[in-house]
C-alpha cells in the first residue's frame, strides 16, 4: 500500500515538474525575426599583395574600416552562436593619477667641463642596442656625464662627475606612465602611457576624447604621449612642448637626430555588440533544446542590424585617431585626415581597422616638427638600420580564419627608407609565411632583407589537427618591374627547418644568420647567407637547455643567455628557474660547438625550499643584457624572493621568513671561459614588507671606465669593478604609476606622511646620498 502510495506521489510530481517546465519553456521570449537565408555568410578573403596603396579619397577610407568593422563583430556574433568564443575580460588598461608635469630642484648643477669628451662603447656603455647607429628607447639613457632614469612616475638625473661618482640633479614628474625616452644633445623625448580614464574633468584633453554628452566612454582608452624637454640645465629640465596621438606606443627608433616612433590605435566604437545579449530564462532551458540555437541565431542577427544601423550612423573622425597637443591651458586637436587623407595607406588585400601611425620628429629642428605616416593593418613589429625602417604585420586579424581554414598564417614586410633625416619614406611591401618571434628575427643588409618565421596553424584552437609548426629564413630585395612598380621580391628562402619547433631566438650578423629552435632540445642552427639568392644551412647543434637571446662577441663567439634543461640526465625540457649563460665556437661554420655554459643565481642556497624561482629580465628583454668588451664583462639582473611552500612529505604549509633579493651578478667573459667575478648587492633598498613586481628588481646596468652602475626603483649605486666595494649611493623614492589604478584624483596636490621632505622653497629635498 505504501508502495502505491508512493508511486502515486511520484507520478503527480512528474506531471507538476513537466508543467512548470513546459511553462518555462514558452515564457522564453524568442525574437519575432526571419532569419534571411545568407544572414550567416561571412566575407571569404583571397590573398593577393600586401603592397601599400594609398586611398582614393577620405570616403574610400571610411567605407573600409567600416566594413572591416562590421564584419569582425559578425565573426564575433556568429562564434557566440556557435558557443565556440573566447571570452578574454582585458583588465590591464592601467589607471594613472592626473600629474601635471613638473620639477623638484634637489642639486647644484654643476657644469661638466671634463675632457677629452666621454665617448659610448669606448668609455661608457649605452643602451643594448640592436644595430649600430640605431637607438632604440628605453626608460635609462646616459650621455656619458649624466643617468637619466624613468622611475615610476618621474624623470630622475643624476650627474655623474667622475666615474664613480653620483650627484643627485632633478626629478620631474611626468603625466601617465612613463615607459621610454630617447636622448640627442639637450632634447630628451619621454614617452608615456596616458590612460583615458585618468583624464580629469577640467582637463581640456576629457571633453575632446569623449564621444558624446549622452555615452560615458572614450574614443580609446589609452593615450601615446610625448614629452619634450629642454635640458640644458639638468636641474631644471624646461618641457618644451606635449603631444598626445590616440592609441597606444608600439617602438621608437632616433638615428642621427631623428626620432621615429610608432603606435597602434584602435577606436572604441561605442555601442557596437560582439556578445549575445541573451532573454531572460534562456539559461534555464536544457542544453540540447532547440530552442537555445533558435534564439542565438535570432539574437546574433538581430544585433548585427543594430551594428549595422551604429555603424552607418559614424563618422570617419570616429574611426580614426587625432593628435592633441598641449599649449598651456589650451589643447589643440589635429586631424590626421587632411589633404583628403592623402596620409593613409593600407595592403591591397588588407582587411583590418586599426591604425599604425610612423612619427618622425627631427630633434635637430628648431621648431621639433614631425611627418606622420598611417597604416590600416595589425598590431606591428619593428625593425631599424640607419637607412632603413621596416614595420611587420600579421596579414591576417585572427577571425579571418573562422570558417576559412584554406588561409595560411602570413606575415607582411613593410620597407621604409629613412635615410633623410626627417622623413620617412615608403619603399615597397612583401609576403612571407608564418609569423616572427622579435625585432631580431628580422634584419637588413647591403639592401637585402632576412626574416627567421615560423609556420602552422598551433594559434587555432578551434581545429582538431592544426598543421604542424615548422621555421624559414628568406631573403627579399627592392625589384622595380617593366611598369616602375617595386615590390619586396623573395629572392632566396630555406624552407622546412626544425619540424614540430618555433624559434626562440635569433641573430642576423653580416652573411651570417644564426637561429634557435626549440620543443625538448635546442638545436643552434647556423646559416651561410653571402649569396642571398642562395641562403644555406651549414650547421647544426643540438645541446640541453634554450637560449633566448644571442650577443655576437666576434665572428668566431656568441654569448647566449636562456634557460637550463629540466632534466639534466636527458637534457630534455626547461627548468624555468635556471638561468644559464652559454658560449658558442662558431669558428668553423659548419660545427658549431658549445664552449662552456654558466648557470648564474642571486642566492648561494638556491636549493632550499623557500626561494622562489630566481630569474632575470635579460631572459626576455635584450636592453637588460650588458656586455662590456673594454673589459670583457656581462652584467645580468637577478632577483628572487622567499614564499610560505607546501610540503608533500608531512603535508604542512611551511612559512618562510620574508626577503627581497635584487642583485647585478658580473661575469668574466673571454672566447673559451665563462667565470663568475662579483655581484651588486641592491636587496637593502627593499626590506619593506610591501612587495611590488616590477619595481623590486635591478632592471639595467651602465658601465663606465672601471666602475659599474646598477639601477633599480629605490636606488642606484656605483662599484668599483676592481674592488667591488661601493664608491656612490643614492636612494630613491619610488611612485608607482599605478597605484591610482581605479581612481580620478584632483590636480592640487595633497601632503601624506609618506610626502617627500620639502626645504622653505616649496621644493622635494634631494633624495639620501650614502
Amino acid at each position: 500500500m505504501q508502495a502505491k502510495k508512493l508511486m502515486a506521489v511520484l507520478i503527480i510530481s512528474l506531471f507538476f515538474t513537466s508543467g512548470c517546465l513546459n511553462a518555462l519553456d514558452s515564457e522564453v521570449e524568442i525574437p519575432e525575426i526571419d532569419l534571411p537565408l545568407d544572414w550567416n555568410d561571412i566575407t571569404q578573403r583571397t590573398a593577393t599583395s600586401p603592397d601599400l596603396v594609398k586611398f582614393s579619397d577620405c570616403g574610400e577610407l571610411e567605407y573600409n574600416l567600416k566594413q572591416s568593422i562590421i564584419e569582425e563583430y559578425r565573426i564575433d556574433l556568429l562564434q557566440s552562436v556557435e558557443e565556440q568564443n573566447y571570452y578574454f575580460w582585458d583588465d590591464a588598461v592601467m589607471m594613472d593619477g592626473d600629474m601635471i608635469a613638473e620639477f623638484a630642484d634637489s642639486g647644484t648643477g654643476s657644469s661638466n667641463t671634463v675632457t677629452p669628451r666621454r665617448v659610448e662603447g669606448t668609455d661608457f656603455s649605452g643602451t643594448n642596442n640592436q644595430e649600430l647607429g640605431v637607438d632604440e628607447a628605453d626608460f635609462v639613457k646616459t650621455d656619458g656625464y649624466y643617468i637619466y632614469f624613468l622611475n615610476g612616475k618621474r624623470l630622475e638625473i643624476l650627474e655623474v662627475p667622475e666615474f664613480g661618482e653620483l650627484v643627485y640633479q632633478s626629478n620631474t614628474t611626468v603625466e601617465g606612465n612613463p615607459t621610454s625616452m630617447l636622448l640627442d644633445g639637450d632634447r630628451l623625448v619621454v614617452i608615456s602611457s596616458v590612460s583615458a580614464w585618468n583624464i580629469p574633468r577640467d582637463n581640456p584633453l576629457y571633453g575632446a576624447m569623449e564621444w558624446d554628452d549622452t555615452y560615458y566612454s572614450w574614443r580609446t582608452n589609452s593615450l601615446t604621449k610625448f614629452s619634450v624637454y629642454d635640458i640644458s640645465d639638468r636641474v631644471h629640465p624646461e618641457l618644451e612642448r606635449e603631444l598626445f596621438i590616440e592609441g597606444n606606443y608600439i617602438s621608437a627608433r632616433e638615428v642621427d637626430g631623428t626620432i621615429r616612433t610608432i603606435s597602434h590605435a584602435w577606436m572604441d566604437t561605442s555601442g557596437l555588440k560582439g556578445w549575445l545579449d541573451l532573454p531572460a530564462g534562456y539559461w534555464d532551458l536544457d542544453y540540447d533544446n532547440p530552442k537555445r540555437l533558435e534564439i542565438r541565431e535570432k539574437v546574433a542577427y538581430e544585433t548585427m542590424l543594430e551594428n549595422d544601423r551604429i555603424i552607418e550612423g559614424m563618422s570617419l573622425s570616429d574611426l580614426v585617431p587625432r593628435i592633441y597637443e598641449r599649449q598651456g591651458a589650451e589643447v589643440l586637436t589635429f586631424s590626421l585626415t587632411e589633404q583628403d587623407c592623402a596620409s593613409f595607406t593600407a595592403p591591397t588585400d588588407g582587411f583590418s581597422s586599426g591604425v599604425n601611425s610612423i612619427f618622425s620628429f627631427d630633434l635637430t629642428s628648431e621648431n621639433f616638427d614631425f611627418d606622420a605616416d598611417h597604416i590600416i593593418g595589425n598590431y606591428p613589429m619593428v625593425y631599424s638600420s640607419t637607412d632603413t625602417l621596416i614595420l611587420t604585420e600579421n596579414s591576417w586579424n585572427s577571425w579571418w580564419f573562422w570558417n576559412s581554414a584554406d588561409n595560411d598564417e602570413a606575415t607582411n614586410i613593410h620597407m621604409f627608407d629613412i635615410s633623410d633625416p626627417g622623413s620617412t619614406s615608403y619603399v615597397a611591401s612583401g609576403r612571407i609565411d608564418g609569423t616572427i618571434n622579435n625585432q631580431f628575427s628580422i634584419s637588413e643588409f647591403d639592401g637585402v632583407i632576412r626574416i627567421a618565421s615560423t609556420e602552422g596553424q598551433w594559434g587555432r584552437w578551434w581545429l582538431d589537427n592544426p598543421e604542424p609548426m615548422t621555421s624559414n629564413v628568406v631573403t627579399l630585395q627592392p625589384t622595380t618591374d617593366a611598369d616602375g612598380h617595386t615590390t619586396l621580391a623573395l629572392i632566396g628562402q630555406i624552407e622546412g627547418i626544425a619540424p614540430n619547433e618555433t624559434i626562440w631566438s635569433a641573430r642576423f650578423v653580416g652573411d651570417r644568420a644564426y637561429i634557435v629552435t626549440f620543443e625538448n632540445m635546442d638545436p643552434l642552427w647556423t646559416i651561410d647567407l653571402s649569396d642571398p639568392a642562395n641562403p644555406t644551412i651549414m650547421g647544426e647543434l643540438k645541446i640541453p637547455g634554450v637560449s633566448t637571446y644571442i650577443h655576437p662577441l666576434s665572428n668566431d663567439t656568441l654569448l647566449t643567455i636562456g634557460m637550463g634543461p629540466e632534466n639534466p640526465v636527458t637534457g630534455e625540457g626547461l627548468d624555468w628557474s635556471n638561468v644559464r649563460l652559454s658560449l658558442f665556437d662558431v669558428s668553423n661554420f659548419t660545427n658549431p660547438l658549445e664552449t662552456t655554459t654558466l648557470t648564474i643565481s642571486p642566492v648561494e642556497d638556491e636549493n632550499n625550499p623557500c626561494w622562489s624561482w630566481s630569474n632575470s629580465e635579460a631572459t626576455y628583454e635584450h636592453k637588460a643584457f650588458q656586455y662590456w668588451a673594454p673589459k670583457s664583462m656581462v652584467a645580468i639582473p637577478m632577483n628572487t624572493y622567499t614564499s610560505g611552500y607546501y610540503d608533500y612529505e608531512t603535508r604542512t604549509y611551511v612559512d618562510c621568513d620574508r626577503e627581497w633579493v635584487s642583485k647585478l651578478m658580473i661575469t668574466n667573459v673571454t672566447e673559451t671561459s665563462l667565470t663568475a667575478y662579483g655581484e651588486v648587492d641592491h636587496s637593502e633598498f627593499y626590506d619593506s614588507e610591501e612587495y611590488w613586481w616590477n619595481s623590486y628588481n635591478i632592471r639595467r646596468s651602465i658601465f663606465m671606465g672601471d666602475f659599474v652602475y646598477a639601477i633599480s626603483a629605490n636606488g642606484i649605486t656605483a662599484t668599483n669593478l676592481t674592488t667591488m666595494e661601493n664608491s656612490a649611493s643614492i636612494s630613491l623614492d619610488y611612485q608607482n604609476p599605478y597605484e591610482d589604478y581605479y581612481y580620478f584624483h584632483s590636480e592640487e596636490a595633497v601632503e601624506t606622511e609618506d610626502s617627500p621632505e620639502q626645504d622653505s622653497s616649496g621644493e622635494e629635498a634631494p633624495p639620501k646620498s650614502e
